[in-house]
């Protein structure tokens, strides 16, 4: 074997040890670490090792998924590290604050009477979903919905 494979060998094993031991001493890898600029146990103290938003531990968020509880940019800069711009977050709440808000904003109601009126006319779900580009699914829920707010406003 060559001396540089050798050394190459030798350098990537060192690598590796090296990070299983900073993940074993801190916890979380050193991506992670850097990723926050290097203030992830500062924000991490600071906020209590729980989510900010529903308080989950870093305990139960590894007991449920096996990694450690995640450090947010607020304004979605990861250039900017700093401790009044970082949060600990659960993945569960890091995502829904990370999801594009249009995914959150129900694009079905806007269709409401025009929906309504198809079905009283004998359109189809799958009919109604076809020509607006929604799922059956979403479909049939929203009529759920506006027959259950129609019966409670009969009564």
């Amino acid at each position: 074997m060559s001396y540089t494979k050798t050394m190459t060998m030798r350098k990537k094993q060192w690598q590796r040890d090296d990070r299983a031991t900073f993940k074993e001493k801190h916890g979380y890898s050193r991506t992670a670490h850097y990723g926050a600029g290097g203030l992830r146990r500062n924000v991490l103290e600071r906020d209590g090792y729980r989510c900010v938003r529903c308080g989950m531990t870093d305990a139960q968020h590894k007991d449920q998924w096996g990694r450690p509880i995640t450090i947010d940019h607020i304004d979605r800069n990861r250039a900017r590290s700093v401790m009044d711009n970082l949060q600990t977050l659960c993945l569960v709440c890091h995502s829904r604050k990370d999801i594009v808000q249009e995914l959150h904003t129900p694009r079905v109601p806007a269709y409401q009477e025009q929906i309504i009126q198809w079905r009283a006319d004998g359109a189809t779900y799958q009919a109604i979903a076809d020509e607006l580009g929604f799922s059956i699914g979403a479909i049939w829920k929203w009529v759920q919905r506006w027959k259950e707010e129609y019966l409670c406003r009969m009564t």
